[in-house]
C-alpha cells in the first residue's frame, strides 16, 4: 500500500542532510555520531548564541564609553540583562546535558521528542526547528541590535 505524502515528510530532506554533516563532520574529527551531536549542536550552537548574545551590550557599553549620554547607560544596563540571560541560559544547558555524551545525547532526543509531541510535529521537524531555524533566528536578531547599536 503506497503511503500518503505529508508536506511534514519535507522536513525528512533537510534532517538528512544535517545528519550527512554530522556523521562527515565526527569522522573528520574521529568521534562517533552521539559524540559530534553533542559537541556541535549543544556546545558549539550554544556558545556561538551565548556569545552572540554578549554583542549588544558589548556595542550599548562601546556606545556609552565613546561619549555616549546617560541613556546609553540605560541601554547598556538592560542590554546586560539581556546578556546575562544568554550566559545563564547557555549554563543551564550544559549542566541540563553533561556528560557522559551518551547521557547528553539521549536526554536531548527524550527533550525533542517531548516537543515534538507538544507541537504535534515530528522529531525531525522539531530539530529543525530548534537547531537550525531558532538558532539563526536569534543569531540574525542578536546581530541586527549589534548592528544598529553601533550605527545609531
Amino acid at each position: 500500500m503506497k503511503r500518503k505524502f505529508r508536506w511534514i515528510d519535507l522536513a525528512l530532506l533537510p534532517f538528512m542532510l544535517c545528519v550527512g554533516f554530522l556523521l562527515l563532520l565526527g569522522k573528520l574529527c574521529g568521534m562517533t555520531y552521539k559524540q559530534i551531536s553533542v559537541v556541535f549542536n549543544l556546545w558549539v550552537q550554544g556558545a556561538v548564541l551565548m556569545l552572540s548574545g554578549l554583542a549588544p551590550a558589548a556595542a550599548a557599553i562601546y556606545k556609552l564609553a565613546t561619549g555616549g549620554s546617560l541613556l546609553w547607560l540605560a541601554v547598556a544596563a538592560l542590554l546586560l540583562v539581556y546578556a546575562a540571560v544568554h550566559v545563564f541560559g547557555f549554563v543551564r544547558m550544559l549542566q541540563h546535558y553533561h556528560l557522559p555524551f551518551e547521557r547528553a545525547f539521549d536526554l536531548c532526543v527524550k527533550d525533542l521528542l517531548i516537543w515534538a509531541k507538544k507541537l504535534h510535529t515530528t522529531y525531525e521537524m522539531t530539530n529543525l526547528i530548534i537547531f537550525v531555524l531558532l538558532f539563526l533566528v536569534l543569531i540574525a536578531v542578536n546581530s541586527f541590535i549589534a548592528w544598529y547599536i553601533f550605527n545609531y
